[in-house]
């Protein structure tokens, strides 16, 4: 028998960001790699996904999403979060988490990377085809439901899409497998149905960033 790990999908644990808490207040943000926020007695846990709103200085980090990593009492690290060629740090700012709906109407998920653009580099002095490789976007996540257009996380779906904002989806894998978290936009949904069949549907996400594993 294979010792390699593997996890069932049933026994995951699926979430959809539908709303915020409790804004915490920013009193400090470092330029460093990766950027630190101080906020004193946050309470937030690892791989919670906030908004950064109303930050004097460091601006480029309003209205933003971002993962926390690495919690202590009164600071957190953002994930993936290089500031050191920000705008200093002057004064205010909240950092507000999102909350949560399990996504119990789930029937599959399908992650798919993205691709990388190829330049063409090819020289007179060339001999054969030559290229580099460029940006590559993030990628899409397809969630597949049975459909029930009145369901919390379903209603959240259409919010976002009309308002053009993002949501979080956080996966934990059963057996301490781990968490993984993505931020995206939803880019479509769709929904099906027919004789001797429940309704289903599915929404696609464009993932924004990279993905954290946990």
């Amino acid at each position: 028998m294979s010792s390699g790990q593997r996890f069932k999908f049933n026994g995951s644990q699926v979430q959809v960001s539908i709303g915020s808490g409790v804004a915490k207040n920013i009193t400090d943000i470092t330029e460093a790699d990766p950027a630190v926020v101080t906020s004193t007695a946050h309470g937030l846990a690892l791989g919670t996904v906030g908004r950064i709103a109303a930050v004097v200085g460091m601006t480029e980090l309003n209205n933003k999403l971002f993962v926390v990593d690495n919690p202590a009492t009164d600071d957190f690290e953002l994930a993936g979060v290089d500031s050191t060629g920000y705008t200093p740090y002057t004064s205010g700012g909240t950092f507000t988490p999102l909350t949560y709906s399990d996504f119990c109407e789930l029937t599959g998920a399908d992650q798919q990377d993205g691709t990388a653009d190829e330049i063409d580099v090819t020289t007179v002095c060339s001999t054969a085809k030559e290229f580099e490789v460029g940006l590559s976007d993030s990628g899409t996540l397809t969630l597949n439901y049975n459909y029930a257009p009145n369901s919390t996380i379903q209603d959240a779906f259409r919010a976002a899409k009309k308002a053009g904002t993002e949501v979080a989806v956080r996966i934990t894998f059963p057996n301490a497998g781990g968490t993984i978290v993505m931020i995206g936009s939803v880019q479509q949904s769709s929904f099906t149905g027919a004789v001797g069949q429940v309704w289903t549907g599915n929404t696609q996400l464009k993932l924004t960033g990279e993905i954290f594993v946990l």
